[in-house]
């Protein structure tokens, strides 16, 4: 099985066409992205296109590797399905820059607004179906088969409502379980979580919204979108398709792998309300299950920090029972003297 690229800062990918340059960093920081902003991309050159220019601090370095993956992976298995290829990306500071193909045609969702009657709707529903299908059968290296983003950080799901990626580290899937069953406990909740680790994993692409594909004149998908794409156990595959991002149900088109007569996704579908209501709660389980400690949590954190894809951990300041332990009483003075700075794992990095 072929094993993943490494995903160096700055990462060189696919060659480009003969005779055509790759707008590099000196490049893209002084004039092509000259305008700063959370979220941009666009068609470059803009007189005739060769390039997808996407930009900002709201891109994250897992949508370069996780889009490469898609891009190999569904090369291996010949599917009709693409993704952009990746020429040329890096990370400056808390932006991310992605220099990928430009794929003509249209978004499914500019495709559904333009469909005349049900039956074309349901045309590119199929086509959005096929492409979570297919996304599904990327091969999986054996090094890579835990609940992980495809960094190899913290994994990335919209069971996370309010981040979007979880608040700590897994080795295996049984530290998964083991954390989602704990929650369910204090949660007073009845369903429990089972054989995890008998699951197969998948490569999930759990934002499936409309405008995360496109489809061109020949009706052929591309996926585009991998930020939150992340290799997962399958019933967090299923959970994904449960919720109503495209306000329609493609489940009945979808092929999720699965092993027979282990389905967790109603004891998921449980834990998603306690979870979204109280981030904290589910966190506090997490650190008190296996794997959870701080010293197993700098172990994966560690290689990310000098790769230069993570931020360092962000200090928050001391508490007002830390300010009241050193005397200062008014929170607003300055405190830089008496306060040593010491690094603090946020539960989230939003980078």
């Amino acid at each position: 099985m072929m094993e993943w690229p490494k995903f160096t800062n700055p990462y060189v990918g696919i060659n480009p066409p003969p005779g055509v340059h790759v707008p590099e960093r000196e490049e893209l920081l002084g004039s092509i992205c000259a305008e700063r902003s959370p979220r941009s991309g666009f068609p470059y050159p803009p007189e005739a296109p060769i390039f997808w220019i996407k930009y900002g601090f709201a891109v994250y370095w897992n949508e370069v590797c996780a889009q490469t993956v898609a891009y190999n992976g569904l090369r291996q298995i010949e599917s009709l399905v693409r993704a952009p290829g990746v020429y040329y990306a890096f990370k400056e500071a808390k932006s991310t820059y992605i220099v990928m193909e430009y794929i003509p045609g249209k978004t499914a969702g500019q495709c559904l607004k333009e469909a005349e009657d049900e039956s074309g709707k349901e045309i590119i529903y199929r086509s959005i179906a096929l492409a979570v299908t297919e996304l599904h059968r990327i091969p999986i290296p054996e090094s890579r088969r835990r609940p992980a983003a495809i960094t190899g950080g913290v994994f990335r799901h919209n069971i996370f409502e309010c981040y979007l990626e979880a608040g700590r580290h897994y080795e295996n899937t049984q530290q998964l379980e083991d954390h989602i069953n704990a929650f369910l406990q204090v949660a007073r909740r009845e369903d429990r979580v089972h054989d995890l680790d008998r699951e197969p994993m998948v490569f999930c692409q759990s934002d499936t919204f409309a405008d995360n594909y496109m489809i061109d004149a020949d009706n052929r998908v591309t996926a585009i979108d991998f930020a939150d794409a992340s290799i997962v156990p399958s019933s967090l595959a299923k959970f994904a398709l449960a919720l109503p991002t495209l306000g329609f149900d493609i489940r009945q088109w979808v092929n999720v792998p699965a092993t027979e007569g282990i389905d967790n996704t109603k004891a998921l579908l449980v834990a998603y309300g306690p979870m979204t209501m109280s981030v904290h709660s589910f966190d506090k389980a997490g650190k008190r299950t296996s794997g959870g400690d701080e010293e197993t949590q700098r172990r994966f954190d560690l290689p990310l920090l000098q790769e230069g894809i993570l931020d360092p951990p962000i200090d928050f300041g001391p508490t007002l029972g830390e300010l009241a332990a050193m005397g200062i009483h008014d929170p607003f003075l300055d405190i830089s003297s008496k306060f040593p700075q010491k690094p603090r794992r946020p539960r989230v990095y939003l980078s």
